[in-house]
């Protein structure tokens, strides 16, 4: 489900199936994407359907949004803003009804037509319908008013020359560690004039070549002249030696690929010295037995210091 506030003109829309409010206002589909021609109209069917156990009036409008960070967060602007943006595409939209009363449980269907301009930009545009309950609000803990609305993302591609063009900004993981787990971090930069959902994986293998793990990257969008980071992690505790971690990841219509490499260390230092002055404390042991018979004091002493190590390093 996906909850949308708005707070000062912005909109936060989580990943999920639908698009839902905590009034219980549900838009479907949460996304949807259309292909067009310049010149040409197309119309798609949206639904609204009121999950609560009192009737809704609701105002539906549309709206422009910029994605600003790397998580994918859109952000609603005004018209000001959307006249000097080359992505907005909240003016090629109409739907068929703008003012609805939902009675508990109903759902009703509205009809968006789209109407690409003869001028219109090969690539992607974008814009959001949003339904509005009317006189609903609530208060945020520092007193701003939040009006709460639900709707959905209008992916809106160009036919045409499209640019897509990626590349990997970041791939990183720490060099050296004692134990696992490692976390990776990768940030993927969208160069394209069309968003794109990047598919792929980072492969670890160990210092034989073996695979150790395959790690595979979240399915998401990333919109154009923007970027994305991914936070991967390889949970495992006991590794050791020299790693190498492969990314390959293929994006866009046009089969797109990207790769990076990157190597790291896992070396349980400590735990290797202490197993060794265990082995040689042993041995010293063994020794003073064939040597002197029965334990001496210092034979004790050597005893007490490897139970010693034994209780430091037995949860390791």
């Amino acid at each position: 489900m996906i909850c949308l506030e708005i707070v000062f003109w912005s909109l936060e829309i989580p990943t999920g199936i639908r698009a839902q409010s905590a009034l219980g206002l549900t838009a479907i589909p949460p996304r949807l994407e259309i292909t067009v021609k310049p010149g040409e109209v197309v119309s798609k069917e949206l639904k609204v359907r009121n999950e609560s156990n009192v009737e809704r009036f609701i105002t539906t409008s549309t709206k422009d949004f910029v994605v600003v960070n790397d998580i994918g967060t859109p952000t609603q602007i005004d018209a000001k803003s959307a006249e000097q943006n080359r992505w907005a595409a909240s003016n090629w939209l109409q739907v068929s009804e703008t003012n609805l009363k939902l009675k508990p449980g109903e759902t009703k269907s509205l009809i968006l037509t789209v109407i690409a301009p003869n001028d219109a930009t090969p690539g992607g545009h974008y814009a959001m319908v949003l339904h509005s309950p009317n006189n609903e609000a609530v208060l945020s803990q520092t007193g701003s008013t939040i009006l709460t609305n639900v709707g959905s993302l209008i992916y809106i591609t160009v036919a045409g020359p499209i640019n897509q063009e990626a590349k990997v900004s970041q791939f990183t993981a720490p060099n050296f560690q004692e134990y696992g787990p490692v976390d990776f971090k990768t940030t993927i930069n969208n160069l394209s004039d069309i968003h794109i959902a990047p598919i792929g994986e980072i492969t670890i293998k160990n210092w034989l070549n073996g695979q150790t793990a395959q790690l595979p990257l979240e399915s998401v969008n990333i919109f154009p002249y923007t970027n994305r980071t991914y936070e991967n992690q390889l949970n495992r505790k006991w590794l050791f030696g020299r790693y190498q971690a492969n990314l390959t990841t293929g994006y866009g219509s046009a089969g797109g690929i990207l790769t990076a490499t990157l190597f790291f260390w896992i070396i349980p230092w400590k735990l290797i010295i202490l197993s060794l002055l265990a082995v040689v404390i042993i041995i010293a042991i063994v020794k003073l037995l064939t040597r002197q018979g029965p334990p001496s004091a210092q034979i004790e002493e050597l005893e007490k210091e490897l139970d010693s190590l034994k209780n430091k390093y037995k949860d390791k």
